[in-house]
């Protein structure tokens, strides 16, 4: 999927997945993270999720509250293979075989090979790994996962879920009716109360499956109305929100490539500080500002496309 834009500042959520969440977080959640606080993958594990601190270097806390929005972070690694190392590595086995028992080996004997070639590969392979972050903030009702992948969001939810003993999330969705909106709003130029339109959409044509991606062009062009006038719905449109936030919102809802508009200003912080806490500092604020913001975006979201 291509970019909005090649470049964007540095966010301290780049991507938003919104749940709704109806209860509040428990007293020891913290301690609750730290039962399963994260663990690098064994020599024969393929992957790994846990808790890690949200916080700077320097800290080790798993959670950080300002206000009574709490911020976390989970952590998933998992091991990469390469595709034609274990392809090779069957083959090899498929071919020791045959050569003792002089008949191609079946479909089973290949998914043992395959079971067996990843135990030799796993103690080599190199491991990859992901930082996510999320927050909750019981008076928005509001769950965020810096995500955009719905499989990344519900394997966190789990893990989130089995920590926590219990978990009662709904994601906003508006299904296919989110595309009627993103059309309607370019059609009339009339984006939702608090929002504007950018200068990027996707249209995609549902008679051919062919899709266009308008980049840096005015929304409100003849071309645009000419697309939709010839039956191209709008499947991911670029908005902004009271003018502090712009961001990417796909068909899912999820917010994608966000951008602050708002300067985060240290100036009032003393420079003879350490570097570490000059930098929960800088956390704090970036926190503080983007929760903040999606606390006024959220219900203003929801009512748009309801």
């Amino acid at each position: 999927m291509a970019d909005f834009y090649g470049s964007a500042t540095i966010m301290l959520f780049s991507n938003a997945t919104l749940l709704s969440f109806q209860d509040s977080l428990p007293e020891n959640f913290n301690e609750l993270l730290a039962e399963q606080a994260f663990e690098p993958c064994n020599a024969f594990s393929q992957h790994s999720f846990g808790w890690v601190t949200p916080m700077p270097e320097g800290f080790s806390d798993l959670s950080r509250s300002f206000g009574n929005r709490t911020l976390f972070c989970g952590r998933r690694e998992e091991k990469v293979i390469p595709a034609s190392a274990l392809q090779s590595l069957i083959l090899e086995k498929a071919k020791h075989w045959e050569s003792l028992e002089g008949e191609k080996p079946s479909g089973k004997q290949r998914l043992q090979f395959k079971e067996a070639a990843l135990t030799e590969l796993l103690p080599r392979a190199l491991c990859k790994s992901k930082n996510i972050l999320a927050y909750a903030d019981p008076t928005a009702k509001l769950l965020v996962i810096n995500s955009r992948s719905a499989n990344e969001v519900e394997s966190f939810l789990n893990y989130l879920r089995t920590s926590l003993g219990s978990l009662a999330v709904k994601r906003l969705d508006a299904g296919t009716a989110s595309t009627q909106h993103f059309t309607q709003w370019l059609r009339r130029d009339q984006p939702p109360e608090g929002f504007a339109l950018g200068d990027a959409c996707d249209l995609f044509d549902p008679e051919d499956s062919a899709s266009i991606n308008c980049r840096r062009v005015s929304l409100r062009s003849p071309e645009i109305l000419a697309h939709l006038d010839q039956g191209r719905i709008c499947t991911r449109l670029r908005l902004s929100f009271e003018d502090n936030l712009s961001f990417t919102l796909d068909k899912d809802l999820v917010l994608q490539q966000i951008k602050s508009e708002t300067h985060v200003d240290l100036v009032d912080i003393d420079d003879s500080i350490e570097p570490e806490v000059k930098a929960l500092a800088e956390l704090d604020a970036q926190f503080s500002l983007f929760s903040q913001e999606m606390a006024q975006l959220y219900p203003k979201l929801v009512k748009a496309v309801s």
